[in-house]
């Protein structure tokens, strides 16, 4: 965004690459923030009536908004600021989807990253997400709203590629937060009933889901702790889906040997990760390092993950491509005829 130098060999110096990433992404999380992309949706409105929609100070938001002027979020005709293209197809609340609630958690990782040097000298941050979050839930519910979002890109090749055992009856979603993925099992299996366990902050709106999609009668909320409280007993699928990553090694090893452990004999767990490769990788790389100036976790291989799998007992590991940076890892009990 920034161009510092007219010499071309000088372009994408350092100071263009993180000032201009970071007055972008200052500008589309802040903007969100303000509600500015919402207060557009009615139709253009010049600076001034932005201004008051927003009650914010007309020459910040004109600062604000020329950025995303020129970034393709907004447009400005005659003096009016407007929708632009990708607003439209990214930001709109009546769009196929909206990913202003990855906006607005970034406004939240903006504040985690800030304490990046201290996590990395240390081997870890100060306060985990899940600190964080007790004292401040707004921003776990923004989180939650993010990964609903984030999982609408994957939901459905997830549910065709589960290998569900035949005649499942019983689901346990670890750390479902908002619903979606047992929303979507359910749907497709019509005898299926699931379990969404996740902490309390996490599970706000997910009653609510299930109920307006019809599933109120089949599918159950348990606010809790993965290490500390009782799981239940004889599910035919556990899902651990983007947990892995937040969780050291030995944490990892104890979850899904508690997981295991309430399987019946046939059943499945299901894992979906970011695994990592042999190599490092430009997306891979970027996220393990979000992860660890959360939690001071990281991203996990196959190896990694497998052995963590069969030394609970559980066999026929196996990696399942997506259409995106993750992909599933199942395991089965013995006995399974997936």
């Amino acid at each position: 965004m920034l161009n510092t130098a007219n010499d071309v060999a000088l372009r994408g110096n350092p100071i263009d690459d993180v000032f201009g990433g970071m007055f972008k992404y200052s500008a589309l999380v802040v903007a969100a923030k303000l509600g500015l992309f919402r207060a557009l949706e009615a139709g253009p409105l010049d600076l001034a009536e932005l201004a008051r929609t927003l009650e914010t100070d007309e020459q910040g938001t004109r600062a604000l908004a020329d950025v995303l002027v020129i970034e393709d979020y907004l447009e400005l005709h005659d003096g009016h600021y407007a929708q632009g293209p990708l607003a439209r197809r990214w930001l709109d609340s009546d769009g196929p989807r909206d990913f202003t609630p990855a906006l607005l958690w970034g406004y939240e990782l903006w504040n985690v990253l800030w304490e990046l040097p201290q996590a990395v000298r240390e081997g870890a941050p100060a306060q985990s997400l899940w600190e964080r979050w007790a004292e401040r839930p707004d921003a776990g519910k923004d989180f939650a709203d993010y990964m609903k979002v984030k999982s609408t890109l994957t939901v459905e090749p997830i549910v065709d590629e589960t290998p569900v055992p035949t005649g499942a009856r019983r689901l346990l979603d670890l750390g479902g937060s908002h619903g979606l993925h047992s929303i979507a099992f359910c749907t497709r299996y019509p005898d299926l009933t699931a379990t969404v366990m996740d902490l309390p902050e996490a599970l706000t709106g997910t009653a609510q889901a299930a109920a307006e999609a019809g599933l109120g009668d089949r599918i159950t909320t348990k606010p809790g702790s993965f290490f500390t409280d009782d799981l239940g007993e004889d599910y035919d699928v556990v899902l651990l889906f983007e947990i892995l990553h937040c969780l050291g090694p030995e944490d990892n090893a104890e979850l899904i040997t508690r997981a295991a452990r309430v399987l019946r004999p046939g059943g499945v767990i299901v894992i979906l990760e970011d695994v990592a490769g042999a190599e490092p990788d430009e997306h891979n790389s970027a996220f393990s390092l979000c992860m660890f100036a959360c939690t001071g976790d990281r991203t996990y291989t196959l190896e990694e993950i497998g052995g963590w799998l069969t030394d609970a007992g559980l066999i026929d590991v196996r990696q399942l491509p997506l259409p995106a940076s993750v992909s599933l890892v199942v395991a089965s009990q013995p006995g399974s005829d997936t």
